[in-house]
């Protein structure tokens, strides 16, 4: 696997550990913990993945990315047939889906590179699995790579955080410091 890719992988956990986290914050309280440990298991995997330069635990993040998008669903299907939206439910639906869309892409990018390390041939130099080690990063396509995972992980996840009740919230843009002019009272108003 690509050092880009490793980086978009961390990027990903990064984008769904955030916005886990601010949902969980005011989701009812079951789905507020699975939500806060989703989010800090997000965040401490890809913290760790990154600082080890390989993907950690390939096999167990399939299952464990596509796991909060299964409970998202449940939590929406059954939420649905009792009458609650998912407004009611204490899961955003953009949120929500921003952060399944991370999961996805993690679950899925780790399977194909697990799928193709075990269908690759083998050398003596390669005998590890290509998810394991991959060449140290350089150039600018890294840079490059690097650069775009960025935008994407901001364009995607902060948008998705002012939606959350914890971003609404956050104080204005441009309100940081002012203060509103104290207009005297002239005396003239109705009594």
């Amino acid at each position: 696997m690509s050092p880009v890719v490793r980086t978009w992988l961390g990027f990903a956990a990064f984008g769904a550990a955030l916005i886990h986290l601010a949902v969980g914050v005011t989701a009812p309280l079951p789905l507020s913990v699975l939500l806060f440990g989703f989010g800090v298991a997000e965040l401490g995997w890809g913290i760790a993945t990154l600082a080890a330069g390989r993907v950690l635990v390939p096999r167990v993040i399939v299952g464990a990315a596509l796991t909060p998008v299964f409970i998202w669903g449940v939590t929406a299907v059954v939420g649905s047939g009792l009458g609650v939206t998912s407004g009611q439910s204490g899961l955003p639906l953009y949120p929500m889906a921003v952060a399944s869309l991370f999961n996805v892409f993690l679950a899925a990018t780790v399977a194909i590179a697990l799928r193709r390390s075990r269908t690759g041939p083998r050398t003596p130099a390669t005998s590890s699995p290509a998810i394991v080690r991959a060449a140290p990063p350089s150039g600018w396509r890294f840079i490059t790579g690097l650069v775009v995972g960025g935008f994407l992980l901001s364009a995607l996840t902060t948008p998705a955080l002012a939606a959350t009740e914890v971003g609404s919230h956050a104080v204005p843009h441009g309100s940081h410091g002012v203060t509103e002019p104290a207009i005297p009272d002239s005396g003239h108003g109705a009594h």
